[in-house]
């Protein structure tokens, strides 16, 4: 195969401005598609025995375009992203470590620059997605701050044994703040913040479906503690006012929410 007619072919047919970076097996094309935080989009040509495999390497899903992550602008996310994915005739796969990769294959080179195109303008509309803010922005700024902060704090303590937003293996579109991995057994950790008693009370009522469908996960016998970690600084936060929804988040924890100001009890597990 000459790659060298290939990256003639891309510059000439998709953008003269493009670059490239070779990895054995897989050509890095560096577009001239720049997101609005100043990063230019890549996509990976991986040439595989009968076909060419076009894709993004995963790098929107492992955020390495450092996009911010705005939890309550979550489900309007996911219609843009699906509507990019319909226009562009996007496919997904999940890769061994449960990253998600969008691609599109062929069987000609000639159709490389095509696909380079419509995989790059999804990647770069996608991307600049996640730069916009759908909600309030008070609270979107006090649930980022509150992550943040609830993120390094368990980093501090459990280090690798730390995934932050993932999700358990067979349940992709449900992710948890954070899951600490002890051995064979699971931590799962939820978030609930809110600037208002509305957010706070839809932080909880995501938590408690989140740890209610756990039940039906495969790791079910793996899960050693749910445990919802509350942000009692929040503008939200009123027990009195909120009582029957916690009282409901009681039965589907392993033992009562813990408040940030005593977040030191989380680490006794």
């Amino acid at each position: 195969m000459d790659i060298q007619h290939i990256k003639d072919s891309i510059k000439e047919t998709f953008c003269g401005l493009t670059n490239f970076k070779q990895r054995e097996n897989i050509l890095e094309v560096i577009t001239a598609y720049s997101t609005l935080n100043n990063k230019f989009i890549s996509i990976f040509v991986k040439f595989e025995k009968d076909r060419f495999v076009v894709t993004d390497a995963g790098w929107i899903d492992k955020n390495i375009y450092d996009t911010p992550t705005f939890d309550e602008s979550e489900d309007i996310l996911k219609r843009i992203i699906n509507n990019y994915q319909y226009n562009y005739e996007i496919k997904t796969t999940i890769d061994a470590k449960g990253n998600l990769y969008y691609y599109k294959d062929c069987i000609s080179p000639e159709q490389l620059p095509g696909l380079i195109f419509d995989l790059a303008n999804f990647s770069v509309g996608v991307v600049n997605s996640f730069f916009i803010q759908f909600k309030d922005p008070k609270e979107e700024k006090e649930r980022e701050t509150f992550k943040k902060d609830a993120n390094i704090f368990l980093k501090q303590h459990f280090g690798k044994s730390l995934k932050v937003n993932a999700p358990l293996d067979d349940f992709k579109n449900i992710k948890f703040n954070a899951i600490v991995s002890n051995g064979e057994k699971l931590v799962l950790i939820s978030y609930v913040t809110g600037s208002t008693q509305h957010y706070f009370e839809s932080d909880l009522r995501k938590s408690i479906v989140n740890f209610e469908i756990t039940e039906k996960s495969k790791y079910k016998n793996n899960i050693k503690e749910k445990i919802t970690l509350i942000n009692n600084q929040s503008n939200g936060y009123n027990t009195l006012k909120s009582g029957a929804i916690l009282n409901l988040l009681d039965e589907k924890t392993t033992r009562p929410p813990i408040i940030w100001s005593e977040k030191e009890k989380i680490l006794a597990f």
